[in-house]
């Protein structure tokens, strides 16, 4: 077993250099990193990643999230370096409580991701991503395998659905993980997906190349195991904008903007000339810490996220507020109470 401690677009590229991000000074270190990538495994536009340095700093050992009326109860917990060592995802109603999720992660000796584990309660199903980087230290590879728990009492258990490795969620929640040799045969017998990561310049940009396989497919004698690209442009080590392409085709404008300043990422706007238009607003206090994230459609704020902290950094409450009963309806009006545990 293993141990836990273990051209057009030159054109649509050069609109986007008034993004050019400026460096600030911190008077403290900040409680989050916001980003405008999608963090799997977080509540995603709730909770955004943590800040390992001041993880660290505060000798932080375990964060609760909770709401005030039923809904959520996420247990975040750390590691004495501040990274982030698992997520437990619980929905409650009353003394009623049901635990959908539980994530886990396993670290190189440098600090960057190896491994990962998300359970999921309902399937049984469990999601191994194992990561590889190449000499920069860049994401290269990941590879994922879906295995079949057999949890007794789930709603799905086919062992189609996954494979199936009886005992595995037990094993990952006692700080293991499955043998390599098991990982390593799923590779050989095409029992996996990935994402495949692609550098290059382009102009004055860093481009960073997202291409997600489905290996599993060469099974059924399909080569064509390409299902999606996802490109970001970087500028000054920030990303400025995202190309979602048609499947694997090639990329053709922008989907969504990114805004920086100071150093801060000020605003996303969503690109679909089919829909509304869309963004977000970030806003920060003088310690860089994030006040509010503001939903924008047409122009008009519909709702907003805003975050409280205490005079030593520490987020202490986050409330939903929606403009209208619709949009309260859709984005789920609440507000989250946060509590610590250290080290």
């Amino acid at each position: 077993m293993i141990n836990r401690n273990c051209s057009v677009f030159s054109f649509l590229i050069s609109i986007l250099v008034y993004l050019i991000p400026m460096k600030g000074i911190a008077q403290m270190e900040p409680f989050y990193h916001v980003t405008p990538m999608a963090i799997e495994g977080y509540f995603t536009k709730t909770i955004f990643p943590f800040n390992p340095t001041f993880m660290k700093a505060n000798r932080v050992k375990n964060i609760t999230l909770k709401s005030r009326e039923n809904g959520i109860f996420n247990s975040y917990t750390f590691n004495s370096n501040g990274l982030l060592n698992s997520i437990s995802m619980v929905r409650y109603d009353k003394e009623k409580k049901d635990t959908v999720f539980y994530t886990t992660y396993c670290y190189l000796a440098n600090g960057l991701l190896a491994k990962e584990a998300r359970i999921d309660y309902h399937s049984g199903i469990i999601k191994i991503k194992v990561y590889s980087y190449d000499e920069k230290n860049r994401i290269e590879n990941i590879s994922i395998f879906s295995l079949n728990a057999q949890m007794p009492n789930q709603v799905q258990n086919n062992n189609w659905i996954g494979e199936p490795v009886a005992g595995v969620a037990q094993l990952i929640l006692k700080g293991s993980w499955p043998d390599e040799n098991l990982l390593n045969n799923l590779i050989r017998e095409n029992k996996f997906s990935s994402w495949r990561y692609r550098y290059y310049t382009e102009n004055k940009f860093e481009v960073e190349e997202r291409t997600e396989f489905f290996d599993f497919m060469k099974n059924g004698d399909s080569q064509d195991t390409c299902y999606q690209k996802i490109t970001y442009y970087h500028l000054n080590n920030h990303p400025i904008a995202q190309f979602l392409h048609f499947g694997c085709a090639a990329k053709t404008i922008p989907s969504e903007q990114y805004e920086f300043k100071e150093g801060l990422l000020f605003a996303i706007h969503e690109i679909d000339t089919d829909i509304a238009s869309k963004g977000e607003k970030y806003s920060y206090d003088k310690n860089r810490n994030l006040l509010s994230m503001q939903n924008i459609r047409n122009g008009q704020k519909v709702s907003e996220l805003i975050m409280e902290y205490n005079k030593k950094g520490f987020l202490t409450t986050i409330q939903r507020k929606s403009e209208t009963a619709k949009m309260s309806q859709y984005f789920e009006d609440r507000i989250f109470d946060l509590s610590y545990t250290f080290y």
